[in-house]
């Protein structure tokens, strides 16, 4: 008996968020202004360069020199805005500023999740038939059935149109989608649930909308099925 492990990682939230803001203190009248820092990106990695014995720390975007046996070399490391996602029978590319979470630990269910600030995409190998309209049926429970509709929903995939079923729910001024799709794997079903955070005018958010036209434009199956 299979025992189903249905995992929604990205649960719904509704918060507020108070924010204090202290008055900075005065700078001297001909200090020069400081450059303006986006404190909402994550610090940038640390990168270090071994070559022919020497260390060089590299910095991304920032050109660097190194003299290797007295000759300057100029380069600049750049890091691609994309990674690649390459498990349980698929490939796609996802922006790298989204979070990556597996939970491997059931013998015979596979998860993954691939995090943005509005977006998730929720990956999900089962060893057994699993349709994306039961899941949704499974799911709409969860929220409320008053608070979610169900609806049918497609996503073009190599010039397909796959056929999903979708959750919508909103709960006061706030709204999520998830668009569930189905897929016959060899050795059993995979499923791929994409959940968006609506904004106020229920349009899908920007970063949903990219990151919908990329899975578009990058799935791909490596297994039959």
């Amino acid at each position: 008996m299979l025992t189903r492990k249905i995992a929604l990682t990205a649960a719904f939230s509704l918060a507020l968020a108070v924010g204090v803001v202290a008055e900075p203190a005065s700078a001297p009248a001909n200090a020069a202004a400081p450059a303006a820092v986006d404190e909402t990106v994550e610090p940038a990695d640390n990168f270090k360069l071994l070559l022919d014995g020497q260390e060089t720390r590299l910095v991304p975007e920032k050109p660097f020199e190194i003299t290797i046996k007295g000759e300057k070399i100029k380069g600049l490391l750049q890091v691609e805005p994309l990674k690649t996602f390459n498990y349980g029978g698929i490939s796609l590319q996802y922006p790298r500023h989204f979070t990556f979470e597996a939970d491997l630990s059931d013998k015979d269910v596979s998860l993954w999740n691939l995090s943005g600030s509005n977006c998730v995409l929720m990956i999900q190998l089962y060893p057994a038939e699993m349709d994306h309209k039961i899941m949704a049926q499974m799911l709409q429970p969860r929220f409320g059935e008053k608070n979610s509709i169900v609806s049918d929903c497609t996503l073009a995939l190599k010039g397909n149109e796959t056929k999903g079923s979708k959750l919508t729910t909103t709960i006061g001024d706030s709204s999520i989608t998830q668009e569930i799709y189905s897929f016959r794997v060899q050795g059993g079903s995979l499923l791929l649930i994409l959940q968006d955070t609506l904004n106020l005018d229920g349009r899908s958010s920007e970063e949903g909308r990219k990151f919908r036209q990329l899975l578009i434009d990058t799935l791909s199956f490596s297994a039959s099925g």
